[in-house]
């Protein structure tokens, strides 16, 4: 997306000496921060004063962004402490949670509200906040924007589809006739298609409701807050969902959806974006030089879900078998299999730890992803241009994987994060894939890549959702 030079600053629509200041609250998530932060970057682009606020152990996270945006600022508030929800000394992001702690820490954040009040009540006239924007996570905001007589924006960094079928969830409170039955099916009439889903398929957060639980009553409060934004904003483009974001949906009180990604292809991100890399982008990228355009598989399966030991030798066991040259990056505690890396080092990388997926994806040796569906991964692919063999394991990868198959780039292999997948026939995906099987596939992936470059070039749909957001946002002082 073209960009007015930096520090430029947007018109605001009623003077009086204060300018637009957009406070940015991410949840503390390496798929939700990221790209929110992507948006914070193209915001300051455009002139306006942004700041994004975070706890002390998030705070280096925002370093690539303030190096590159040196206007952004940054509210540091400590954590909050809420021993009966979270035990202490248990993290400040999700990477380092175990899955039972998701729930109680989404609520404990909201115990920032009032601290994150306080600090914008301090702020000097001329720098008050004048807007809030901030993950669908963390709906507490919105009284903390209706406290300060500002709009407040709900951010999805998650597909369309999915940020309307989540609210669905929460204000319909579907029941299941067979609790017993995790292939009971659910239907949201009022989305475009009626989809359905298994209950088994459907957010982990709401699947937990139970109701008159404290925890489970306030993330339905914070879905519910969502709802009295002034409008939605999603990493998404309107090629991939256009019967999700180009018409009022009764799900999303019929707000307007901005439609702004994806973002990793609209902003410049430098090479260490959400953190320090085990390997050098440029040592990778010699590495796959000497593969031929397409041959390579790249294997991550995000930073929340680590691989048992059965599946990480089920996925080990078909990347040998597949004879395909791949890149896999393990998340630190995978128990890769001894031996593996020495038995494929011909055409085999393993990378322990933060990887340069971007760099990766956009390599031309890199023709298929086999990747879990979290929604980042699902559009940095894209705007790569690069096919995927899907395993959905949880949140809303279910429902991102259906949106890849029907737009026929993706290839189901396994489903379900407790599945082991048999070796032989993941191997025989892997290899059908790469091989002339996978032609027709790559190619679509190639003509989504083109679009996903067109929605974000100067007066695609990407852009123009951008540009009327940033309109929004610089004329409401």
């Amino acid at each position: 997306m073209a960009a007015p030079p930096q520090g430029e600053r947007a018109s605001s629509g009623r003077g009086g000496g204060v300018e637009p200041h957009v406070l940015l609250v991410p949840y503390p998530a390496q798929g939700h921060l990221l790209p929110l932060l992507d948006l914070a970057a193209l915001l300051a682009a455009r002139g306006l004063a942004v700041t994004v606020a975070v706890t002390p152990g998030n705070a280096p996270l925002l370093a690539p962004l303030v190096a590159a945006c040196p206007s952004v600022g940054v509210a540091t508030l400590p954590f909050p402490s809420a021993p009966r929800l979270l035990p202490p000394g248990s993290g400040e992001n999700t990477k380092d949670l175990p899955r039972h702690l998701f729930r109680p820490f989404t609520v404990c954040l909201a115990a920032l509200g009032a601290p994150l009040l306080d600090w914008c009540n301090a702020q000097q006239r001329g720098r008050r906040v004048t807007a809030v924007v901030s993950d669908f996570f963390t709906g507490w905001t919105q009284p903390l924007a209706a406290e300060l007589g500002v709009p407040h924006v709900t951010f999805s960094p998650s597909c369309a589809l999915h940020l309307a079928m989540s609210h669905s969830l929460w204000r319909h409170l579907p029941r299941r006739r067979r609790p017993d039955d995790a292939e009971e099916a659910v239907t949201f009439p009022e989305i475009p298609g009626s989809p359905s889903f298994p209950w088994r398929q459907l957010s982990g957060l709401f699947r937990q409701y139970v109701a008159g639980d404290e925890v489970s009553e306030a993330i339905r409060q914070f879905f519910l807050w969502n709802l009295d934004s002034a409008c939605f904003v999603t990493n998404s483009f309107a090629a991939l969902e256009a019967p999700y974001v180009e018409r009022p949906l009764p799900d999303l009180a019929s707000k307007r959806v901005f439609a702004v990604g994806p973002l990793s292809d609209a902003v410049a991100t430098s090479s260490d974006r959400g953190g320090k890399h085990a390997v050098a982008p440029a040592s990778l990228a010699a590495w796959l030089d000497a593969f031929p355009d397409g041959s390579v598989v790249y294997v991550s399966f995000g930073t929340q879900h680590a691989l048992s030991p059965p599946q990480a030798a089920s996925v080990a066991d078909a990347l040998a078998r597949s004879s395909t040259a791949f890149v896999w990056a393990a998340r630190p505690g995978t128990a890769v299999p001894d031996g593996f890396d020495a038995a494929t080092a011909s055409r085999g990388m393993v990378v322990r730890g933060w990887a340069p997926q971007v760099e990766i994806l956009r390599h031309r040796a890199v023709g298929w992803f086999l990747t879990h569906c979290g929604w980042n991964s699902v559009l940095e692919a894209a705007a790569a241009g690069v096919a995927m063999l899907t395993w959905p394991m949880g949140a809303d990868q279910f429902t991102d994987a259906r949106l890849l198959a029907e737009a026929g780039v993706a290839v189901l292999v396994a489903e379900g994060a407790d599945a082991v997948p048999d070796a032989g026939r993941m191997a025989g995906a892997i290899a059908a894939a790469v091989g002339k099987e996978g032609d027709p596939v790559r190619e679509r992936a190639a003509e989504l890549g083109k679009m996903a470059a067109a929605a974000v070039a100067e007066g695609g749909s990407s852009s123009r959702d951008l540009e009327e957001l940033v309109e929004m946002l610089a004329n409401v002082v």
